[in-house]
């Protein structure tokens, strides 16, 4: 009866603790038929009252989570844009970075090459100038 009283709300609440039910859980009383029916009447009145109240109480709540829910839903959905977006971006700078790379890596393949260049031309250069001069040492 306990349990009840406090899910049933204030007003049994409120009539269980000033002693009003405890003429119900004692059996030894003598109840005149018509205080019965008034308090079987008045006890499912508060009844339906107490269960009004929290049928109202969960719509509430059951209205405020489907408000919560819906926006969870948004946000999730406007985070999988951006994560797409983000796994574009990030496939785009791959793709920069992997041509990038060949690019610095056939320029470098051409630098070494004109280095290589570059030491054979001075090599030939270094023979004409011995060659040269030889050619003014003789005259």
């Amino acid at each position: 009866l306990k349990s009840f009283v406090s899910w049933a709300g204030p007003d049994l609440a409120a009539m269980a603790s000033r002693g009003k039910l405890g003429e119900w859980e004692n059996p030894d009383t003598v109840v005149r038929s018509e205080d019965w029916q008034e308090a079987i009447r008045k006890g499912c009145e508060m009844v339906q009252i107490a269960s009004e109240r929290k049928v109202r109480e969960l719509e509430r709540r059951l209205d405020h989570l489907k408000t919560e829910a819906e926006t969870l839903r948004r946000k999730g959905e406007e985070l999988r844009t951006i994560h797409l977006n983000l796994e574009s971006d990030l496939k785009d700078s791959k793709n920069q970075n992997k041509a990038q790379m060949e690019s610095n890596k056939k320029l470098a393949q051409e630098v070494f090459a004109m280095r290589t260049d570059m030491s054979k031309l001075g090599q030939f250069r270094a023979s004409l100038d011995q060659a040269v001069s030889y050619v003014d040492s003789r005259k």
